[in-house]
């Protein structure tokens, strides 16, 4: 796990200033305190921090192949490299070192871009190929490893975090208002668009290629949908069960390559209890678990982590959080993270990372489970959804009109969106906050907000299969947003974080299974459950869902937080602007009077003002 960055000038002659590519590294060296290094060439440049893994002695970058015609800046893991080592070799390729990453350039030199389909890991890269006068960024398939750019009159400038693209191009950071907006209402902003006016993310699954001062992108992959005849068609839940066994087992083993200590994060949950479990098994030394605690009981999942190590015989280990440890860290985590925060237990994750980094320099977690197997209630929403789509649509608002009348946050969300077309069900069913409510504080329509999740939901779909669609849609959304916030959390503190559900074997056959083998009735990730039966406990396989949750009303109210609602009062403050103050007053006063729980919004709201303080103030949390 490194940080990358680099850049490529549209005129070919022009030299590469050292200060320039030297701030763009500096921007991500906390993402590689093992060693630096970097490479200049006409027009090009590529810059690397280290976190050593793998080859700890001679796996130094940038790297190069035999001739120097091919340079490469990498960060990541490639699991099935030794495999892929051995293919090279017998095309006549010599290696100088034992990593993976002087696989990466022999592939190229064999296979052209489409050596990218044959990697099993995670990665983002920056490839120059110098004889043919190029420049090649490539992303893993589901986006475990974050690489933005941007394309300026001066050229292409790219990195592992926003912070290099911006020390490189020199622009100043500027909101893009449609990302505010994307934001306020989903929690995250998908796709290739960021926080940032004119800097992009590489989508998953894709290659960029810079020639001729043009950057043009492709997609290499795409997620299987459900397929009339493979060889998951007509398993029974037992074998299907059996299947995912013998793959999650594997991609925990593969993963567990490493020349430094590894441990696990362990929440009490059945996704990080089945990779512990399989982890402990193949590890060969006693395997270190980590889980965090909170006062509030109502949250603390502490027992149930503990109990999942004891059964693996692991050395767990657990760090309380507080109120005032979470207020003061926001700063600093959002400089981190470059675009505000998404989730409140990117807080308690940062921590934990930090803490378990005083044993470990690898942790495996359980990520990707959710999106692949229906985790989330929203997939059975999207089912209700979908069973009605033959009805009109005033009988579908009849129907809502009746849903809102039950109690419950399930039945008020399924009749918000049964008036609507399949398409905006799918979009706003993983809304956070209502889209109206966000164009009154915003003061405008979201329509451009959610043009690209439009077209993502159309790739997604999946005829007469809501949970298929759900799924592949997920992948493409809600799943960037949590491995950005694992990804810089965890590196953060110069921790990798690994995710074996996200294996690519894994991946493939679990989007092609039968839906009813995830999704049922009231029951989600049926098969993961099942499976987890075999070794966890029942108050895990049989109780609601479990991660590192915040109690986040109550904290709001906390006097920790009082400095921060003191400056979203504050019309003076730079955030302000984007802003209807009299909707943004009402909302802070019926929370704090204890009227109603804005707890949702009012986090999001204050990432946004930290954000600006951050970007414009230069605050950091130092």
């Amino acid at each position: 796990m490194c940080g990358i960055c680099g850049l490529a000038y549209v005129d070919p002659a022009r030299p590469v200033e050292l200060d320039r590519l030297l701030r763009m590294r500096a921007a991500v060296a906390h993402r590689g305190p093992d060693g630096a290094g970097e490479r200049r060439e006409a027009g090009v440049g590529l810059g690397h921090t280290r976190l050593s893994i793998i080859d700890v002695a001679t796996g130094q970058q940038p790297l190069a192949n035999e001739d120097g015609s091919i340079w490469i800046t990498f960060n990541g893991e490639i699991y099935n490299y030794r495999e892929l080592a051995a293919q090279l070799q017998s095309h006549g390729h010599t290696f100088r070192t034992r990593s993976d990453t002087e696989v990466l350039v022999h592939a190229y030199e064999t296979w052209g871009l489409n050596f990218v389909e044959r990697l099993n890991g995670m990665f983002a890269f920056g490839l120059h190929d110098v004889r043919n006068g190029r420049v090649v960024l490539g992303r893993d398939h589901l986006g475990i490893k974050p690489l933005f750019y941007s394309v300026t009159d001066e050229g292409l400038f790219f990195g592992s975090e926003i912070k290099a693209v911006l020390a490189g191009s020199g622009c100043a950071p500027r909101l893009q208002f449609a990302s505010l907006q994307e934001y306020l209402v989903f929690r995250y902003v998908a796709g290739s668009r960021s926080f940032f006016h004119g800097v992009h993310r590489l989508p998953p699954g894709h290659v960029a290629v810079w020639q001729d001062g043009r950057l043009q992108v492709q997609r290499y992959w795409t997620a299987p949908g459900p397929a009339a005849h493979n060889d998951s068609t007509g398993l029974t839940l037992d074998q299907a069960t059996d299947r995912l066994e013998e793959l999650l087992a594997e991609a925990v083993r593969s993963q567990l390559m490493s020349e430094v200590p590894l441990g696990t994060f362990c929440s009490g949950g059945v996704d990080s209890g089945l990779v512990t479990t399989y982890a402990a098994r193949h590890a060969d030394r006693q395997l270190a678990t980590f889980s965090v605690g909170f006062a509030e009981r109502t949250w603390d999942e502490t027992a149930l982590a503990q109990d999942t190590a004891t059964r693996a015989r692991a050395s767990h280990h657990v760090l309380r959080a507080d109120p005032h440890t979470f207020q003061a860290t926001l700063h600093r985590l959002i400089w981190h993270h470059d675009e505000p925060l998404s989730h409140p237990n990117s807080v308690p994750l940062y921590l934990l990372s930090r803490f378990a980094r005083q044993f470990v320099t690898v942790v495996l977690t359980g990520e990707g489970a959710d999106e692949l197997f229906g985790g989330y209630p929203r997939y059975h929403i999207t089912r209700l959804r979908h069973a009605t789509a033959h009805l009109p649509q005033w009988s579908r608002a009849l129907t809502a009109g009746a849903l809102r009348r039950l109690p419950g946050h399930r039945a008020a969300k399924l009749a918000e969106l049964l008036p609507l077309s399949y398409e905006d069900a799918v979009i706003y069913n993983s809304a956070y906050v209502s889209p109206a409510l966000v164009s009154r504080l915003t003061g405008a329509p979201i329509d451009d907000a959610v043009a690209e999740r439009r077209d993502l939901v159309a790739q997604a779909f999946v005829p007469g299969d809501a949970v298929a669609t759900m799924t592949r849609y997920e992948l493409a959304t809600y799943l960037g947003c949590a491995l950005d916030r694992m990804d810089r959390m965890s590196m953060a503190s110069g921790l990798e974080g690994r995710v074996p559900f996200l294996d690519l074997p894994l991946v493939e056959w679990t989007t092609s299974l039968r839906s009813a083998l995830k999704v049922r009735a009231r029951e989600n990730k049926r098969v993961v459950k099942r499976l987890a039966e075999r070794y966890l406990s029942p108050r895990i396989t049989r109780g609601a869902k479990s991660g590192f949750g915040i109690p986040l009303k109550g904290w709001f109210q906390d006097p920790a937080f009082s400095a921060l609602l003191d400056r979203m009062r504050d019309p003076r403050h730079p955030a302000a602007a984007a802003f209807d103050r009299p909707t943004l007053d009402r909302l802070l006063a019926e929370h704090l009077r204890g009227d109603q729980d804005h707890g949702e919004v009012l986090w999001l709201l204050a990432n946004v003002y930290l954000w600006h303080e951050v970007q414009l103030w230069g605050n950091r949390g130092d």
